[in-house]
């Protein structure tokens, strides 16, 4: 079996103001090239496909676009909400896709009742067997695990369980695969997820990682990586473009695993092209001025070095780079000693995740639509800084 993972495409996210709809089609484009080029029979998709739950039209029809074509290109295609996804969105789309080749487990399942999916190659000679893990609240309580008093002894437990549970009803005919979409504790964040998703009350351990696939396709975290410590092959495939500038170092990818029955599975990794750059640049305003065309291909969070706060400084800035996403003044302030001291990489929304945990109870987060929002202010406000 050959198989194509990927993972939080996040389609319908913005940068700032900007609607980067051509950019998800052109990554799309270039993973469905990828899956015909490599002749896979499934492709994996752990996850994260939609940015918000609530998502416009628009966003809806690319994704289900995106999921037909790689569908006609690599025999079938698996697919899972993760935590920016909507289980019921999935319910409603998981009966009009399957005719097309696209399975979508919309909620965890017991083995028998949904969560383990067969999946044959294209030529009949062997058969995979998926094992689909959506997200997990960690408020959450899965039915065909309530009975057990195991249920109560944290998160990673949680995770451990429900994924040996799959994996222990794999046909052993059969090649395994698990697809999870969780936080493994030690894997290093990408900034672009959501920050209230992640930390110990949602960390796995890679111990919680069962030996029994032979590969463990993850999604969540948007860095690509392996994850250490685990029994098996295991893997981020990450997100399929630069999301935010928090992700601005990282190169895209796509996985391509290719396994047989009692064997250990042969990953490879293949980069993408699509998106435009995300850069950071700091310089004073002439210097910038004199550089603008290294940029133009690129995004721009820019740090303008001054004296002090200069009026207009956004609009002048965007006058020769106009994919001036943030502008900002850069100087040395006083201190003000009513001045909160925060880090500077810290976004609003995770600070009043933290400020609600502290006044609330550290076990009780805020609402992830009141999240969305904050979010999605702040977005606005930094388009528009000076």
């Amino acid at each position: 079996m050959r198989v194509l993972h990927t993972a939080d495409w996040h389609i319908g996210k913005k940068l700032g103001r900007i609607d980067r709809s051509s950019e998800f089609e052109a990554a799309i484009d270039e993973i469905t090239a990828i899956a015909k080029d490599q002749k896979v029979d499934l492709t994996i998709v752990a996850g994260d496909l939609l940015d918000r739950s609530l998502p416009s039209l628009d966003s809806i029809g690319l994704v289900v676009d995106a999921l037909i074509r790689l569908a006609d290109a690599s025999g079938r295609v698996v697919a899972m909400p993760g935590n920016h996804d909507s289980p019921q969105l999935f319910e409603v789309l998981a009966r009009l896709l399957e005719p097309r080749g696209v399975m979508l487990v919309p909620r965890i399942a017991r083995p028998e009742s949904g969560g383990l999916l067969t999946v044959p190659s294209r030529d009949g000679t062997h058969a995979a067997s998926v094992g689909v893990f959506p997200f997990l609240h960690e408020a959450q309580v899965v039915d065909f695990m309530a009975e057990s008093e195991e249920w109560f002894k944290g998160y990673a437990q949680r995770i451990r369980l429900i994924s040996a549970a799959l994996c222990d009803a794999f046909d052993p005919k059969c090649v395994g695969f698990l697809v999870g979409h969780y936080f493994v504790d030690g894997a290093e964040v990408g900034g672009g997820e959501r920050q209230i998703h992640l930390g110990q009350q949602y960390a796995a351990t890679a111990q919680a990682i069962p030996p029994g696939a032979s590969y463990v396709a993850l999604g969540h975290i948007h860095r690509p990586q392996e994850i250490q410590g685990a029994a098996v092959r295991a893997r981020y495939s990450g997100s399929i473009l630069q999301l935010d500038f928090s992700e601005r170092t990282h190169n895209k990818e796509v996985v391509i695993v290719e396994a047989l029955p009692g064997r250990p599975a042969q990953v490879k990794s293949i980069q993408l092209s699509a998106g435009r750059r995300l850069l950071r640049v700091e310089d004073e305003l002439e210097g910038l001025r004199a550089r603008a065309d290294e940029f133009k291909d690129a995004y721009l969070d820019v740090r303008v070095k001054t004296s002090g706060p200069v009026l207009g400084l956004a609009d002048e800035v965007r006058s020769f780079l106009p994919n001036a996403v943030a502008v900002q003044a850069v100087y040395e302030r006083s201190m003000d000693p009513l001045r909160v001291v925060t880090d500077t990489e810290q976004t609003i929304a995770e600070m009043y995740s933290e400020f609600h945990r502290s006044t609330r109870g550290h076990s009780v987060e805020a609402p992830p639509e009141l999240i969305d929002v904050l979010k999605a202010l702040e977005e606005e406000v930094l388009h528009e800084a000076s």
